[in-house]
């Protein structure tokens, strides 16, 4: 957005939604033309929002939506159920080709407060019922050190367990550690392997699915995610039209080691060493937002 020509400013509300709200006023009072916001609370936001629209400053969500918010637009990083679905059903596929019925599967959460733990849960719950498959969900806030004590916790009590889900690859390396403290580091040539289907498909993701212990990574792209805000912001609001609340939800793909070394992969991009933009882009830019 910078390079098209726009001032950018970026405040961090450290997850605080009362700051947030108080940021967004900032922003009007500043005069902004527009305001792309990452709400932390969708419902408290709202009036915030509605304010500011008032006042005449368009607001875009990012990877969220605000309730009642009148928001020009909003881009979804993927649909968070679907998301979730994705992963169990690899799962629930692997198991049958198996001839194993009922398999456990150990869900390693994030924070079940977060619209994208809750709605990949349900995702998952959905398949999980219709598959017959046993869940072992252990809430992990996002976080690897959870991650880890929780997994050790569930391989004690479960030897048995068939598969392992990861809410998102931030948790990736307390899940890989406790596989390793538990001899069951192992590729899926090994009757030891446990199956693992991650979400995000992040550089850790990437580590995983290239060392055989992940076997599959439901991709999450957040430089899709930019590129279509920027195009929306560029080409819609700059421009004064709304594409009147749209939630704008991307595509997901199922990754597998096979498909790791695609320069379409956002893990492989470093943006601060980059000389070229993402090599995903242009075919981003062309595929959504169409008017």
């Amino acid at each position: 957005m910078e390079a098209a020509g726009a001032e950018v400013t970026i405040v961090n509300s450290d997850g605080d939604s009362s700051k947030q709200a108080d940021q967004i006023s900032d922003f009007v009072n500043m005069g902004c033309n527009m305001i792309c916001i990452h709400a932390n609370d969708a419902a408290a936001l709202a009036p915030a929002v509605e304010a500011a629209t008032a006042a005449g400053v368009p607001c875009v969500g990012f990877n969220k939506t605000v309730d009642g918010g009148k928001l020009n637009f909003a881009v979804y990083s993927s649909d968070n159920t679907a998301t979730g679905a994705s992963a169990a059903q690899w799962l629930a596929d692997k198991a049958k080709e198996k001839g194993i019925s009922n398999p456990k599967i150990a869900v390693i959460q994030g924070t079940m407060t977060a619209s994208d733990a809750y709605l990949r849960q349900d995702g998952i719950e959905q398949v999980a019922k219709d598959a017959g498959l046993t869940l072992i969900n252990e809430p992990c806030e996002w976080t690897g050190d959870k991650a880890e004590k929780a997994l050790n916790d569930v391989l004690t009590a479960n030897p048995d367990l068939f598969g392992i889900i990861t809410h998102s690859d931030c948790m990736d390396t307390g899940v890989m550690s406790a596989l390793k403290q538990n001899g069951l580091a192992v590729g899926a040539d090994d009757s030891k392997h446990i199956y693992w289907a991650s979400i995000d498909c992040d550089p850790t993701g990437i580590e995983g699915l290239n060392d055989g212990l992940i076997d599959v990574s439901i991709e999450q792209s957040p430089l899709a995610l930019a590129t279509i805000e920027a195009k929306g912001c560029l080409e819609v609001v700059a421009k004064g039209k709304t594409l009147n609340g749209q939630i704008i939800e991307m595509d997901t793909s199922v990754i597998t080691k096979d498909k790791t070394s695609d320069p379409v992969r956002w893990a492989l991009y470093d943006p601060e060493k980059a000389a070229d933009l993402w090599s995903g882009t242009e075919g981003i830019w062309n595929k959504y937002i169409t008017q």
